[in-house]
């Protein structure tokens, strides 16, 4: 027999056309989502050249992703879950990977040194991501047993929120250089505006990670609405 589709079955396509994998490519989306937020946690650790371009190219292809499943979206007659929520998984994982991208950016632009707080961050970022990978991964064989997963995204904001104000507890303590200043300390005005403009500069830092926090939140009620749905 000759290769390829024989007439009937080119005649049922048309009739019937197959639906695209839309879960395992979300699963692939989240599967990106999850590799980004582990080289996070490695710049946060130690930042390298390396580590910056690779997060770089992680969402060069999270983007790309993103743009070739909504294509296929847009083009496909039906999806094997509600065609609203194949969209918000889509993009709901995409979005976090594009703003560490902002976040490591802008730590290199303005010479931003990771520290403590940001680490902490990062590593809980990375575990939701981590959930994220295994709840939507479970959805075509195992749907229910993806809720605890995403109950641990939905804890996500939560657990960055009780770094995130420690972090700024710490960040705006002024009382050295209150002292400083009041003993009239050689450089002491100048040392108060440096700690200044790096408070200014960390905050951005510190908030941006957080903002990402209640995205993965976002994609965290994006898999919960998924799993009571068909689970």
């Amino acid at each position: 027999m000759s290769g390829g589709s024989s007439p009937f079955t080119k005649m049922l396509d048309n009739v019937f056309p197959r639906i695209p994998p839309f879960l395992d490519m979300i699963s692939v989306q989240a599967e990106v989502l999850s590799k980004g937020m582990t080289v996070a946690v490695d710049y946060m650790s130690e930042a390298t050249t390396a580590r910056f371009h690779e997060i770089m190219q992680i969402e060069t292809r999270s983007r790309e992703l993103r743009e070739k499943h909504l294509d296929i979206l847009n083009n496909a007659f039906s999806t094997p879950i509600d065609r609203e929520d194949v969209l918000r998984s889509i993009t709901a994982l995409e979005v976090p990977v594009a703003s560490i991208r902002v976040v490591i950016e802008e730590m290199e632009s303005l010479k931003i040194k990771s520290d403590n707080y940001l680490l902490e961050m990062a590593v809980i970022l990375r575990e939701s991501a981590a959930a994220m990978q295994r709840g939507f991964a479970k959805l075509d064989t195992t749907p229910a047993q993806a809720e605890p997963d995403a109950q641990v995204g939905l804890q996500c904001l939560a657990n960055v929120d009780r770094v995130y104000r420690k972090a700024l507890s710490q960040l705006y303590s002024i009382d050295d250089d209150l002292n400083r200043m009041r003993a009239h300390a050689d450089g002491a005005e100048v040392q108060a505006m440096v700690h200044v403009v790096e408070m200014l500069k960390r905050r951005e830092v510190y908030r941006h990670i957080r903002n990402i926090a209640a995205k993965m939140g976002e994609a965290a009620q994006v898999l919960h609405g998924i799993v009571i749905q068909i689970g």
